[in-house]
This record gives structure tokens, C-alpha cells and sequence, in this order.
């Protein structure tokens, strides 16, 4: 029997979740100042598109999932809160540290940097909300959380977006990163470690981390369908880092909009649209959970939602009215946003309390290494073969790659959704039996 959290409900669990949506908005933040001044950075520092795509895809997300894979068995072991209060105090200085990169060299070496701070983040916090909220309302809480996602995108955008403008790129990311050590001092005040709740949540490690690190993956990586929802939601979200990556920079080049309304424009679409389909499918999927109790059911929003954005993300990139286009990456933004709740909250309740983490920090490799390192970087590599013939709408045709991977997303969900359905029904009937 797995023991619900006794802090559900209460005033505490709730705080908690404020403080941790505030770090997310930092941590989601700080991601996004790099997108916003993607071309003056690689003016002033000399630096291609595809060296861009490098520092601020490849690099950062490889030494953030490799670090966050390490970093997820001490959050699955440790004090949680500690853990992320460290880790914001890292990521924040790493920023402040972007603005003095003088090279290639240098910028790679702060954004690997804050990759490392960064993958504290949502590990912790995928551990921590399971033990503040019990199953019924623990979808709106992954919801909530998520949703900070896109304050953060929207709030570093249109931040970025005026400080480069006011005081250039290398002072805004000074400003932001040193704002962020606030949130350390929260954590640590303000934030008291809940108890671990679980069937197993008192047993003891293997006899090595190694061992303890090898068998986490093993069992998170045995779970029906598993591998397909890792493909499907790393696909599912390449859209979306590729828009954070590249939205500033398309904007500059095939909108002509000025830097300092950048953020002012890309914002709005993005927000809104991100924070109400979080929302309203962390809800909903605890709607799903409380009428069948079946985790798979969450599953189908993500396979609905994702193929639905391809439309839109069409209308984002091929049509010509500036209104027109964000008006699609709203809705497109809603749509493939809606599909990370459910898929989130699925896999945490698919694990015991020990493999929270793990199972996140997976779950978050997935999609940063498919979404967030492969789908930026195949752009910008497209963006430089195609400029010389296109010009500025080189980038255009670049980001019109993308217009696949919601297909494909699908085809793996329903793998994955299909697998998880005939694991539970194998084990309810071994249970009757």
C-alpha cells in the first residue's frame, strides 16, 4: 500500500509549490535570455549559427542531462530542497557569468554551466510534489508547475528583450543571473523537506550509488512502453525548444521586428498559450485518474493534442502577417504544451518513490536530447545551408523542417499508450488471479 502524503492539502504543501514555481521561472528564465540575443551575440563574438546552435543546444543540454542524471539519485536519496537551493545558486551565477564570455570557448563554458545548476530543477521538484500533494490532485500540481515554464519563457523573453536593448546582452545577463540568488535564500528559509511517502520509501540504497544509479534505470527503463514515450515526448516537444531557440531571431529576420519588441510580440503567444494548456490538462488528467484510476488514460491527451498542433506550427512559420503568425504559435504552443502533464504525471506514478527522479530526469533527457539538442541544432545547421539561396528567409525554410515531428510524436505515443494499457491489464488480471 503506498502511503499519501500527510502534508496534502495543506497551507505548507502549497507554499512549497509557489517556491518552486518561482525557481522553474528562474530556471526557464535564464534558458531563454540566450535565445533572445542569439544575433548579437554571434556578431560581437564572430560566432556562425551552427557554432550558436551548438553552446546553446548541444553543449548545454548534454552536460544538463548527463549532470541531472547523476544529480537525480542524490534527489531520490537526499534533502531535496538543499539539493535545488544549490543548484539555483549555481545556474544563477553561471549566467551573471554568460556576459563575460569573450569566444566560442568561453560562451560554451558558461552555458554548460548553467546546464549543470539547471538540472537540479526538475528532478527535485517531480520528487517533492508527489510527497506535498496526494494522487487526486496532484495532476493540477504538475500542471501548476509546468505553467511556470512559460512565465519564465514569456518574463526572459521580454526581460531579455529590453535589458539587451537598454544596456546590451553581456549587463542583461548579469542583472538576471544575480536576480536569481533570491530564490536560494527562499528555498532554504522558507521551505521545510517533506517526509518520503511510499511503499518503499524507507528502504535502504544498494551497498554502492552506482549500483543504487544502474538499477534505477534498469526498473524506470523495464516500464511498459517506456522507451516509445521517451521517443514520443522528445519529438513531441522539438517545437517547442526549437521556437525558444530560434522564435527571436525568425522574428528578426523574416518579421522585422525590432530587439526590444521581441519579447513583446513572441511573449504573449507563447505564455498564454503554454500556462492555459498546462493548466487545463493538469486538471483534466486529474479528472482521468479520479473516473478510472487507469494512468494510461492521461496518456491520450498527449496523443490528441500533439498532432493537432501541425496546422498551426504551419501558420507559425509560412504565413506572412506578423498578428496571423503568433496567433498560430499560440495555439500550437497551447496544443503541445497540454501534452506534458499528463505524460509527466503518468511516469511518476508509474514508479515508486525511490525512482522519482530517475524516472523525470529520464523523462527530461528525452526530451532535451531529441527536442532540446537535436531540434535546435539540425535549424540552425539548415538555417546556414539554406541562407546563402534564401537569405533571410533561410531560417524560415530551416524551421519548416520541423513540420514532422508532431506526426511522429504521435505514432510513438500511441506505441507507448497501447504498451502501458496491456501492462495494466496483465497485471490486474495476475492480481485476480
Amino acid at each position: 500500500m503506498v502511503t499519501e502524503s500527510p502534508q496534502s492539502n495543506r497551507a505548507s504543501s502549497w507554499w512549497a509549490l509557489g517556491v518552486l514555481f518561482l525557481a522553474n521561472i528562474f530556471n526557464q528564465g535564464d534558458r531563454i535570455l540566450f535565445g533572445t540575443v542569439v544575433d548579437p551575440i554571434g556578431r560581437d563574438l564572430a560566432i556562425s549559427d551552427t557554432q550558436m546552435s551548438l553552446a546553446s543546444g548541444f553543449l548545454f543540454v548534454l552536460f544538463n542531462l548527463v549532470g541531472g542524471l547523476f544529480i537525480a539519485r542524490f534527489v531520490d536519496r537526499g534533502n531535496r530542497v538543499r539539493i535545488l537551493a544549490i543548484g539555483v545558486a549555481g545556474w544563477s551565477l553561471a549566467t551573471a557569468a554568460t556576459g563575460l564570455a569573450t569566444d566560442f570557448a568561453t560562451l560554451s563554458l558558461a552555458r554548460i554551466a548553467v546546464g549543470i545548476g539547471e538540472a537540479t530543477a526538475f528532478p527535485a521538484a517531480m520528487s517533492l510534489i508527489p510527497d506535498l500533494f496526494n494522487k487526486e490532485t496532484r495532476g493540477r500540481a504538475v500542471g501548476i508547475f509546468q505553467a511556470s515554464s512559460f512565465v519564465g519563457i514569456v518574463g526572459g523573453t521580454i526581460i531579455g528583450g529590453v535589458l539587451a536593448a537598454a544596456l546590451g546582452w553581456r549587463d542583461m545577463f548579469v542583472v538576471c543571473g544575480l536576480a536569481g540568488l533570491s530564490v536560494t535564500f527562499l528555498l532554504l528559509f522558507s521551505v521545510r523537506e517533506p517526509e518520503r511517502t511510499g511503499d518503499d520509501a524507507a528502504l535502504a540504497p544498494p551497498t554502492t550509488y552506482w549500483a543504487d544509479l544502474w538499477a534505477g534505470c534498469a526498473r524506470v527503463l523495464r516500464l511498459d512502453g517506456f522507451p516509445f514515450l521517451l521517443c514520443g515526448f522528445g519529438m513531441g516537444m522539438m517545437m517547442t525548444f526549437v521556437l525558444a531557440a530560434w522564435g527571436p531571431a525568425f522574428l528578426l529576420r523574416s518579421h522585422d521586428v525590432p530587439l526590444a519588441q521581441v519579447g513583446l510580440v513572441i511573449g504573449p503567444a507563447v505564455g498564454l498559450g503554454g500556462i492555459t494548456g498546462t493548466l487545463a490538462s493538469g486538471f483534466f488528467a486529474d479528472r482521468l485518474m479520479a473516473r478510472r484510476g487507469r494512468p494510461s488514460d492521461m496518456l491520450k491527451i498527449a496523443m490528441i493534442c500533439v498532432p493537432l498542433s501541425l496546422p498551426f506550427m504551419a501558420g507559425f512559420v509560412f504565413l506572412p502577417s506578423l498578428a496571423a503568425a503568433m496567433a498560430s504559435a499560440g495555439i500550437m504552443n497551447f496544443l503541445l504544451s497540454a501534452a506534458v502533464p499528463p505524460v509527466i504525471n503518468f511516469a511518476i506514478n508509474s514508479v515508486s518513490s525511490r525512482d522519482r527522479g530517475i524516472v523525470s530526469t529520464i523523462l527530461l533527457a528525452a526530451s532535451g536530447l531529441i527536442g532540446g539538442a537535436l531540434g535546435p541544432f539540425v535549424v540552425g545547421a539548415l538555417s546556414d545551408y539554406f541562407t546563402p539561396q534564401f537569405g533571410q528567409d533561410g531560417l524560415r525554410m530551416a524551421i519548416s523542417s520541423m513540420l514532422a515531428t508532431p506526426l511522429l510524436a504521435a505514432l510513438f505515443l500511441i506505441l507507448a499508450y497501447r504498451r502501458s494499457v496491456g501492462g495494466e491489464a496483465a497485471r490486474e488480471a495476475t492480481y485476480e488471479a
